[in-house]
């Protein structure tokens, strides 16, 4: 059995309102989210069986309801409000939740800003 094991759902494309001008929340713009964590135990490494670990399906379900279902002003928040969704109802050690803002508006032209959020037990 594995003494630590980590689960990693990438690259969650959906569109949302988040940004610090109302134009931007208008609007929307794609936001990239990464979910990394780790539970404090999970059976299913030896099990086989979905009901013994953490639903990827789940945490996809988690993000799409917040992203798509709230706005926000900050990467900040958004993050946090999606750490915090998924903490709440798993048993877990870590999580790090990372939302990506693609080509934000600012002075000049950059690829991404990101903000990660960490939670630990």
């Amino acid at each position: 059995m594995p003494s630590r094991l980590s689960i990693s759902v990438e690259g969650i494309e959906l569109r949302g309102r988040c940004g610090v001008t109302a134009e931007e929340r208008a609007v929307g713009q794609a936001l990239i989210v990464d979910v990394h964590l780790e539970p404090v135990a999970c059976p299913g490494s030896l099990s086989d069986d979905l009901a013994d670990t953490v639903d990827y399906g789940w945490i996809v379900d988690v993000v799409r309801g917040i992203v798509e279902g709230h706005e926000f002003k900050l990467l900040e928040r958004l993050a946090a409000v999606i750490a915090d969704a998924i903490w709440d109802p798993l048993d877990l050690v870590f999580i790090e939740v990372a939302v990506t803002k693609p080509a934000p508006p600012v002075a000049i032209p950059i690829a991404a800003a990101r903000v990660e959020v960490v939670r630990t037990a």
